[in-house]
């Protein structure tokens, strides 16, 4: 692009990636000055500087983008529509476009990735400045990539999984990315250098509980090496880092807070060359994992640490680590980068995600969630929720070392699940309910045959005798669902002696609570609500969903078939606690409700207090105490005995 017009200061980092949606062919312009023309080669005068060659698109200026100082914006010249975030720019006005925001004009897709590195902007945004700059440089090298191995001709996609195309792929990065960081002046160097040893310390915290995803630098020259390792020793020093299983949370908290501060007392102490070194290998395996794997998201894949990742858009992915959900501070460089993703992720499972079937729901290969939302329907753009499946499932010791029950709150449910008690776990989105689950699961005798019913296999049963069912979405013609409810009715079927949901939350309710009041006793299930009362009337509004009946019966068929409530709640600091179990008793004759009681509370600690609160016994006993004491005592009239024993 010519520097015409009026130059820019050089303060400004910008760039427009362009994609033919056809074709599939891209490129990348810098923005330089302003204005910037773009349009279709002119017949007469001068070309414009981004050039989209369609009919649909007018010669010379369809359109123009304005730098105003802060920022840019657009203004549309052309005869045909030139589109915003899908919606049409108005002829003759300026309209600001922010970083991430999509362009359409004809079949072209032009997205800004531009930031300016002011004196104005707050620390916040300066702190994203050394991802945003490596992530341009990957997307550089990703381009030439795709270039050199002309992946855009069907005819000449090589078979990823064959170890040539691997070995020649790799091949490939090692010579773009060696290029690419040759190129790179000290000061970004320097601040490329700040990304790589931030997650080459996050890296050695994780390793120290589970399995570390560690850059090799074995090949580096050994007083290079050196000289690295006694940088890092020192950084880790002046943070106070200890890299012990039980300093996990503690030491990543340290590291996000005072990285920045003590990498700058550090970093003139590494030389070019180990910088370079260092900066290469980082983004090859970035540029491998946007191959290969989950591109950005895979590191947060392998962490032990992070429970839910939240992709809002290409630019925004938040993580939940140690239960706060936070900044994740990576990003995609482009939607195709995150479409080939998602395509990578539904298309084992034979799922299919376009503008007419916007929405999936897919699992990870280690059987994480994965929800999916793509435009039109996601306004931002494609829209990834994953919540990660745990290598190592959770025992009940370990909620209770976590303090999200008492040790008397495991005996009683201990209890209630062997006596076959139907239980519905209630909570809020990522309170833990399928995690209590799976640990009250274990509490099933090995020798009950299961049957477990989800929208997604996610439950890990651990008894031998277990039929798992997974319901299914319809197929590209809109044929062959299978639902829950469809499930349910089917395994009354199967001779289960006991059936696990993974979660009600539509008709299936009336078929789950039938199928405890018909000898299917020690039925479990979770559902969305903050409360046990809300549970119920929760219930109540599942079944009308599905089947017109009087109020009255649904409740006389909730307070048959339902014995327990077990609520779990979220906290501000990302605990998880279990902060009631309640009995559904009867219904009241006057007013017609169900009336529940409670057996355990939890109090939170008063404000101020510096404590993590308690669990305590209400004093109420539950109508089935019998049943709970016969299967934890043999003999109730054993001298000494107290109810104690629960509560």
């Amino acid at each position: 692009m010519s520097a015409t017009a009026n130059a820019i200061t050089p303060e400004l980092h910008g760039h427009l990636l362009v994609v033919d949606t056809i074709t599939g062919t891209r490129w990348t312009e810098i923005l330089d000055h302003s204005p910037v023309r773009i349009g279709r080669p002119s017949e007469q005068g001068r070309d414009p500087e981004v050039i989209l060659p369609s009919p649909l698109v007018s010669r010379g200026q369809h359109a123009l983008l304005h730098w105003a100082g802060d920022g840019w914006q657009l203004e549309h010249l052309g005869q045909h529509d030139t589109l915003l975030d899908e919606r049409p720019v108005p002829p003759g006005q300026r309209v600001a476009v922010a970083p991430g925001e999509e362009i359409r004009i004809a079949q072209f897709s032009l997205t800004l990735v531009a930031r300016t590195r002011s004196a104005e902007r707050g620390p916040e945004e300066a702190e994203r400045d050394p991802e945003e700059r490596l992530m341009l440089l990957e997307q550089k090298v990703h381009g030439e990539l795709l270039g050199r191995l002309d992946l855009r001709r069907a005819e000449a996609v090589p078979d990823l999984a064959s170890e040539a195309a691997r070995r020649q792929i790799r091949d490939l990065l090692d010579e773009l990315v060696g290029e690419a960081v040759t190129l790179l002046g000290d000061t970004d160097l320097e601040a490329l250098l700040e990304v790589v040893l931030h997650r080459r310390f996050s890296a050695r915290i994780m390793a120290a509980g589970g399995a570390p995803r560690e850059e090799d630098v074995q090949d580096l020259d050994w007083a290079y090496r050196r000289t690295l390792l006694e940088v890092e020793k020192k950084i880790a020093r002046d943070i106070g880092l200890s890299f012990r299983p039980e300093h996990m949370e503690i030491d990543s908290q340290r590291l996000d807070a005072q990285f920045n501060r003590v990498f700058q007392g550090y970093a003139l102490e590494l030389q070019r060359g180990p910088r370079l070194y260092l900066v290469a290998g980082l983004m090859k395996r970035d540029l491998w994992d946007l191959i290969f794997g989950l591109g950005p998201l895979q590191d947060f894949i392998d962490s032990e640490c992070i429970t839910e990742i939240m992709v809002v858009c290409r630019n925004q992915i938040f993580i939940e680590k140690f239960g706060v959900v936070e900044d994740s501070r990576r990003a995609f460089f482009s939607d195709e980068a995150l479409m080939s993703v998602i395509e990578r992720i539904v298309g084992p499972l034979n799922r299919r995600v376009d503008r007419s079937s916007p929405l999936v729901d897919a699992r990870l290969p280690d059987g994480s969630r994965v929800n999916v939302v793509i435009p039109p329907l996601a306004v931002k753009g494609p829209c990834v929720t994953i919540r990660k499946f745990a290598r190592k499932p959770l025992e009940v010791e370990d909620l209770v070392t976590r303090g999200a029950l008492s040790e008397a709150m495991v005996k009683f449910l201990r209890a209630c699940v062997e006596s076959h008690k139907n239980i519905i776990v209630s909570g809020g989105t990522g309170t833990g309910k399928t995690t209590l689950l799976n640990c009250m699961s274990r509490f099933i005798p090995g020798k009950e045959r299961i049957v477990s019913i989800e929208d997604t296999a996610e439950l890990q049963l651990k008894q031998q005798h277990v039929v798992t069912l997974e319901a299914r979405p319809p197929n590209m013609e809109g044929k062959g669902a299978v639902s829950i409810q469809d499930l349910v009715r089917n395994a009354l079927r199967m001779r289960p002696d006991r059936i696990v949901v993974g979660e009600c939350r539509g008709a299936e309710a009336l078929d789950m609570l039938q199928a405890m009041n018909t000898g299917h006793d020690g039925s479990l299930t979770t559902g969305h609500a903050n409360s046990p009362r809300d549970m119920v009337l929760r219930l109540e509004t599942m079944v009308l969903m599905g089947q017109a009946m009087p109020v009255s019966a649904i409740r006389e068929q909730i307070a048959s078939a339902l014995d327990m409530v077990v609520q779990l709640t979220r906290f501000a600091d990302g605990s998880r606690r279990i902060t009631g179990i309640a009995e559904v008793t009867e219904i009241d004759r006057d007013s017609g409700e169900i009336l529940l009681e409670d057996i355990f509370v939890y109090h939170p600690p008063r404000p101020g207090e510096d404590s993590p609160g308690y669990y305590a016994h209400t004093g109420y006993i539950p109508s089935f105490i019998e049943d709970l004491l016969a299967h934890q005592l043999p003999d109730p009239t054993t001298e000494g005995f107290s109810l104690t024993t629960f509560f």
